[in-house]
């Protein structure tokens, strides 16, 4: 019986578990020469659990977010005290060793809204919103810059409206809450939703232009679903790896298929 595949799409994973310390000592020894640190093991970790199941891979995801707030040196304690100024370091070691792994690969990083920070400088909310828009848009642009294909920003909350103004283009795809999928639709034309969310994806459709449709840990009747709606070439898998068992995760979403007689 014929079946169908579909690419996979990372959108990042969760920090991976602690590695056992003989283990760790390996990957030390590995490295030496180089500054590394724990960060740097869980990129590297978390990427290589990728492949080579995932068509899309994105190093990072919510855990990055440390490593954000580091380069931005006017950020003490999730809270804005200064003008933004980039300390760029780190990330773009992170990016030349995910370079070495997998070229061009993607990252997830939190969006502005999701990291959260409180002003204590600017005294507007709007201003203080549009200059760390402005500042991880700067971030990604020296990401891209070192080898980077594009930034998966990742929300928890809805994107308010300067963050829709910002981060324009194919090389930025908002990955939000369903509740939020109409308004990341009005600024964007590739939808990351959920299994749960496909039923609203006909009415969507009906009020936005839709170019591609990324599911989030389908199963293959919510593929069926939406195949019927859009082109299956337009339509693929993504996820976000777990703490533990991220190889089996990314194979488990690539081995998904549906029967071409169920379309």
């Amino acid at each position: 019986m014929r079946e169908r595949s579909f690419p996979v799409r990372s959108l990042g994973s969760a920090k991976p578990s602690p590695p056992a310390a003989e283990e760790l000592g390996k990957w030390i020894l590995d490295h030496a020469g180089k500054t590394v640190d724990l960060t740097t093991w869980e990129i590297e970790t978390s990427l290589h659990a990728q492949l080579p199941a995932v068509t899309h891979p994105a190093c990072g995801g919510m855990f990055y977010q440390t490593r954000v707030a580091a380069a931005f040196s006017n950020i003490s304690d999730h809270t804005i005290t200064a003008e933004f100024d980039l300390i760029p370091d780190d990330i773009l070691a992170d990016c030349s060793a995910a370079e070495k792994i997998s070229r061009r690969c993607w990252w997830a990083v939190p969006s502005p809204q999701a990291l959260h920070y409180t002003d204590a400088y600017f005294g507007d909310a709007d201003d203080a919103s549009a200059e760390l828009a402005d500042a991880v848009t700067d971030l990604c642009r020296l990401m891209r810059d070192a080898g980077t294909a594009g930034h998966v920003l990742i929300y928890d909350d809805a994107p308010d409206a300067v963050d829709l103004e910002h981060f324009s283009g194919r090389r930025y795809l908002r990955y939000v809450p369903d509740a939020y999928l109409a308004d990341v639709l009005e600024v964007q034309r590739d939808l990351i939703l959920s299994k749960d969310a496909v039923p609203k994806l006909a009415g969507l459709a009906d009020c936005y232009t839709i170019r591609q449709v990324c599911v989030t840990d389908p199963d293959a009747e919510a593929l069926t679903a939406v195949c019927r709606l859009f082109d299956p070439e337009d339509v693929s898998i993504a996820g976000t790896a777990p703490e533990d068992g991220q190889n089996e995760y990314w194979k488990n979403l690539a081995d998904l298929r549906i029967r071409f007689a169920d379309l």
